[in-house]
């Protein structure tokens, strides 16, 4: 895998997408040791003065829904709206924050209340390249009083549904997830007094990666049908597909891993069991390996994971049983995603990545909104496209 943004390597599973603030491993928990990489601690904020002119800012939207006033803020590019279940109405104590201001900026430096503290966060490990020293330093050069401090949760492993757990638990101040959040979730939310809002702030996709040898066997795609009758057992030789005359080894991560793996049960399988061939993955690490060292190995991982590696063939993919494939791959090297593809739908298997926000009307709210206002500006849709995600807008 890619080091270009400073991950930490596991010496026992080989994971190497752990963030360098994490102490233990992602996927075994096997103990870490100091990053190569030191981090400065990253702060985004204002002085004292700034907090009470922001929070003042903040009720004022919170109590009458205005707009920022363009004599004392930038102008707001385009309106992005909030995600808040109806299910999950907010306790009379902060119904007034339901709808807050999530909006989009040109540069990072025009978002305004952003809160002075330390903010735990942290969730779905999809987002590792936007926990990154080098996504995050960019944020820290403009707002150094802002602390964004990747947690580990102390049971269980990261992902998304034990990210949005944390934030309702109060040990999270934002979580990032690969889904939007769960009615049961919502609802854990209101029994505590207040709401979830899920802000999606960029687009990912999840890649279909074979052995170099079968595309030029004659593997150039393969449509959805065909996907899932292979991961499910009906189809198992590649000759039955228009490859070579040999047996397929479906490679997957286990299905308890959630995130990615539910994505891909529920919107590529539909619901259906993987078949009883399929080999087990400890991580999308392990995925690319198995799959490079398997004549006949195929297996998936998001987008931003598996393009730039050149021990694999990322295939293009149509929809349903169709023959019209379309690539994840925004160049022939694989070096981006498709933005366009991933835009327009074209492409399809993708699936949006949301922060988490807790509608509280308290200092939480205010690091969440201000997080999730930072990546939807213009310079932080081009952080996230440099993370090898597709902007959202």
């Amino acid at each position: 895998m890619t080091n270009d943004f400073n991950f930490v390597k596991c010496p026992k599973c080989e994971h190497d997408r752990n963030p360098v603030t994490a102490t233990k491993c992602e996927i075994c928990g096997t103990p870490l040791k100091k990053g190569a990489f030191p981090v400065a601690p990253v702060f985004i904020g204002v002085g004292l003065v700034g907090i009470l002119g922001a929070s003042a800012f903040l009720l004022k939207n919170m109590f009458f829904g205005a707009k920022p006033d363009a004599s004392s803020t930038p102008a707001v590019t385009t309106a992005v709206s909030s995600n808040v279940s109806p299910s999950a109405a907010p306790s009379p104590g902060n119904a007034q924050v339901k709808g807050a201001v999530v909006q989009t900026y040109s540069k990072l430096s025009d978002v305004p209340n952003v809160p002075q503290g330390i903010f735990n966060y942290g969730g779905s490990t999809t987002f590792a390249p936007l926990r990154s020293p080098i996504i995050l330093s960019q944020f820290s050069n403009v707002f150094p009083q802002y602390q964004l401090r990747y947690t580990e949760p102390l049971t269980g492993k990261p992902g998304s549904g034990k990210g949005i757990e944390m934030l309702i638990e109060g040990q999270f101040s934002i979580a990032q997830s690969s889904r939007p959040p769960k009615d049961q979730e919502f609802s854990s939310a209101q029994s505590r007094g207040f709401a979830l809002d899920a802000v999606p702030v960029a687009i990912d996709g999840i890649a279909f990666f074979v052995n170099p040898q079968l595309v030029s066997q004659g593997v150039k795609g393969l449509g959805l049908t065909q996907v899932k009758d292979i991961f499910t057992g009906k189809i198992q030789n590649w000759q039955e597909v228009g490859g070579p005359n040999l047996k397929i080894t479906p490679i997957s991560r286990d299905p308890s891993a959630g995130g990615t793996v539910d994505f891909f049960v529920e919107n590529v399988l539909e619901k259906q069991p993987l078949g009883p061939d399929v080999k087990i993955a400890r991580d999308a690490t392990d995925t690319i390996r198995q799959t490079a060292a398997a004549p006949g190995g195929i297996s998936f991982a998001t987008t931003s994971e598996s393009i730039n590696q050149r021990t694999i063939r990322i295939l293009a993919i149509g929809k349903g049983g169709s023959q019209s494939f379309v690539s994840p791959c925004g160049d022939d090297a694989c070096t981006a995603a498709n933005e366009k593809a991933f835009s327009d739908g074209s492409y399809p298997v993708t699936r949006r990545l949301f922060v988490v926000l807790k509608r509280d009307g308290k200092l939480d709210e205010q690091a969440g909104v201000a997080y999730a206002n930072l990546l939807l500006s213009d310079e932080g849709q081009q952080l996230i496209k440099k993370a090898g995600f597709v902007p959202i807008r």
